[in-house]
């Protein structure tokens, strides 16, 4: 078979989950073909999913020697890197990655979330939020995750502020957002516009919450604007919350979700 059919062959199962049959057409193909850049690249990349981080940075870090990295190997490698203990190689590498044109919109998410880990590369993860709005500035998310970040690093309360801005008027009806600003026009005392953000989020919507803080911290602003009927209901939202997790106590669900970016529970 011809080494790009037997570099398919092993694309193909790693897709499928195969990882050690994938490892094994790899093994034929550098027998043959020791100084493939390709073979190396894919067999790090799959000794990663199987969380031999060790074995992959040797696999990633021949493949450089041989080829440029792809921006998910290069991902794959710098996190290796910061996970075998290699800090200032990692965040190296990452900040290289982060200067590349080519990263897939979809990567920029999973490397600001995994950066966000560690505290002293949040100003990586802050990078990543924004090369994710310089490819897509239409994205909500990645303006949330932007303010986020800088609300970490202990941005001015106005700049944060003005991204968040920025999403909910790209998703007005967006609660996560209108929550967010509302919380930091809070924090920088600018109560009435804090106020008139979170009166739009609709009652609907405000049913969804189910963070028991961002409840009490809606009440304070609805408290404090002496605008009663929403505090009223925030309260009865927050009483049936509250009731839902003394029942959850004693019968716990498996599983659970959580967002990269949450302002909402501080």
């Amino acid at each position: 078979m011809e080494p790009q059919n037997i570099l398919q062959k092993a694309i193909g199962l790693f897709r499928q989950g195969l990882q050690f049959q994938a490892l094994e057409w790899l093994a034929r193909l550098l027998q043959t073909q020791p100084d493939s850049g390709k073979a190396w690249e894919l067999k790090g990349l799959i000794e990663d999913s199987l969380s031999w981080q060790h074995v992959s940075i040797h696999s990633l870090e021949t493949a450089t020697t041989l080829i440029p990295l792809s921006a998910s190997g290069q991902y794959v490698l710098a996190k290796n890197y910061l996970e075998t203990g290699n800090t200032a190689l990692g965040s190296s590498v990452f900040t290289i990655l982060l200067q590349r044109d080519d990263i897939p919109d979809q990567l920029l998410p999973a490397i600001a979330a995994y950066l966000g880990r560690y505290p002293d590369l949040t100003y990586l993860a802050l990078s990543a939020c924004r090369k994710a709005v310089q490819q897509d500035p239409e994205c909500g998310d990645s303006l949330l995750g932007m303010a986020f970040f800088m609300e970490k690093l202990k941005y001015p309360y106005p700049q944060t502020a003005g991204v968040l801005r920025k999403a909910v008027s790209l998703e007005p009806e967006n609660r996560h957002y209108r929550i967010a600003l509302s919380n930091i026009l809070v924090q920088s005392g600018e109560m009435e516009e804090a106020w008139k953000t979170a009166r739009e989020i609709s009652r609907t919507e405000l049913k969804q919450i189910q963070c028991s803080n961002c409840l009490q911290k809606l009440i304070h602003i609805f408290t404090e604007a002496e605008d009663h009927s929403r505090r009223d209901f925030c309260l009865s939202l927050q009483q049936l919350l509250s009731s839902r997790d003394t029942q959850s106590t004693f019968n716990p669900q498996p599983g659970s979700n959580s967002s990269s970016y949450n302002f909402l529970k501080r």
